[in-house]
């Protein structure tokens, strides 16, 4: 409703302005008034042009002083659409990835199931294979019992020991090969035996993959939730920006910087305000303030000592300074936040970050849009091992740009399909930037490296 009542606002608007410029350029034409020394009939031609550019002026101005939606779709359409493509291009990604571990989970269970048949079925065969057993023991007994009672009747039928003694040799045979049946049931016994141990311990295995996945899963979850939560903040920070001019938002990385183990108490202080200092500077830039004595970020001395007691364990840390608010420029309180994550190894040199399959005679947007699917799986696992990106750019690192045009140039060389693989160049740790190396394989040989 608003709408309607806006557009017939400005189309009487308008015809008021319209009325108004023809009555004012007839009355100049009738008075023959010059303006600028301009003949009167070019006068009143010039009074008409300026009555319609009043009548756009004023149209786009109602226009834009009453829809703050017409003011972002002209100044900010082209940011807030490159914004909303990108986080959904990574929704869409750990979409997919979380549908394969899924599908992975799935496998992994009717395995189990295999499994836990053939576990049934030894656990059958080997019930079958007791009850034979107990009945040879019943038989060998049953055996030895005939053969005492002969040796008990021995002493009273010598008359007929020869007969006896036939007899007696006939049962000695039956009773060893009774023996014989029974040690090779005892050897079939320990191999079931052996079989079910090896079942019990794939199904050990089977269960520590599943749980593999689970984590898997989870870290994907809590990667879900974690750009969910940035796209909040991206819309509070547009919310924001649409009431004021806004300099710094909340949690704004302001500097970061590794603090080495081994320092002393006063070269550790001394990083420690060489650390804030810096971040002191680039808030200033941000603010657009200009330099004076005082600092404009505010920290207390009581955050500094807690600060270096949590450094001085002898242990390295990549140590962050962040925003507590939004500041509008100008401003000269600053709020700050400070993060320490351990710097910790991640990635040893040579070792395999993500992978990816190039099929044959592929055109070069192809190859590039590939390459970008590898580094964006390369950028995703390093963040999820604990790399820390870039607090200006964003990045976990960069790939020479010179290497990867060889690498392009050289791909119409490989006659059939391919695999690159990504590997870390040197040690790499929580706050260094990530250098790779990409090693092209063919059939499981590698034939180029590049980086």
């Amino acid at each position: 409703m608003a709408g309607y009542v806006l557009v017939l606002a400005i189309l009487i608007l308008g015809g008021i302005l319209a009325t108004l410029g023809d009555r004012i350029g007839t009355k100049v034409g009738k008075s023959r008034l010059s303006i600028f020394n301009l003949r009167p009939r070019n006068t009143a031609t010039l009074i008409t042009i300026a009555t319609g550019g009043l009548i756009s002026a004023s149209t786009l101005g109602v226009l834009l002083a009453t829809s703050s939606q017409l003011q972002d779709g002209l100044f900010r359409l082209d940011s807030i659409r490159a914004d909303l493509k990108s986080a959904q291009s990574e929704k869409e990604k750990i979409t997919a990835e979380l549908t394969v571990t899924k599908k992975q989970r799935d496998q992994e269970k009717r395995n189990l199931d295999q499994i836990n048949n053939s576990l049934a079925a030894a656990l059958f065969r080997q019930s079958r294979t007791q009850a034979k057993l107990q009945s040879v023991q019943q038989k060998f007994q049953s055996a030895n019992q005939e053969l005492g009672k002969v040796q008990a009747q021995e002493q009273e039928l010598i008359q007929k020991i020869k007969d006896l003694s036939d007899r007696q040799k006939n049962l000695m045979a039956d009773s060893k090969n009774l023996t014989d049946e029974r040690d090779q049931l005892n050897i079939d016994l320990q191999k079931i035996i052996s079989e079910r141990q090896e079942l019990r311990n794939l199904v050990n295995e089977s269960q520590t993959r599943l749980t593999d996945l689970e984590k898997q899963r989870t870290a994907l979850n809590s990667e879900l939730k974690t750009l969910e939560t940035n796209r909040q903040q991206l819309v509070a920070s547009i919310q924001a920006l649409r009431r004021g001019n806004v300099a710094i938002q909340s949690e704004q990385v302001l500097t970061a910087a590794v603090v080495n183990s081994g320092l002393s108490a006063q070269d550790l202080r001394l990083a420690v305000f060489q650390v804030l200092q810096q971040a002191d500077q680039n808030a200033r830039v941000l603010l657009d303030f200009p330099a004076e004595s005082r600092p404009v970020i505010q920290v207390s001395e009581a955050q500094i000592d807690n600060l270096l007691q949590k450094l001085g364990n002898g242990q390295s840390y990549i140590l962050r300074i962040l925003s507590a608010g939004n500041y509008l420029r100008k401003e000269n309180n600053v709020a700050i936040l400070a993060d320490i994550t351990p710097n910790k190894e991640v990635f040893q040199p040579g070792e395999l970050i993500a992978s990816l399959q190039f099929k044959a005679n592929m055109s070069e947007p192809e190859i590039e849009s590939q390459l970008d699917k590898l580094f964006l799986l390369v950028s995703f696992r390093a963040r999820q091992q604990g790399v820390l990106p870039n607090p200006f750019t964003g990045k976990v690192g960069n790939f020479p740009q010179s290497a990867l045009f060889d690498l392009t140039r050289e791909f119409k060389q490989f006659k059939g399909a391919i695999e690159i693989q990504a590997i870390a160049k040197e040690t790499i740790f929580t706050g260094s930037p990530l250098t790779l190396i990409l090693v092209v394989l063919e059939n499981g040989v590698e034939i180029r490296r590049f980086g």
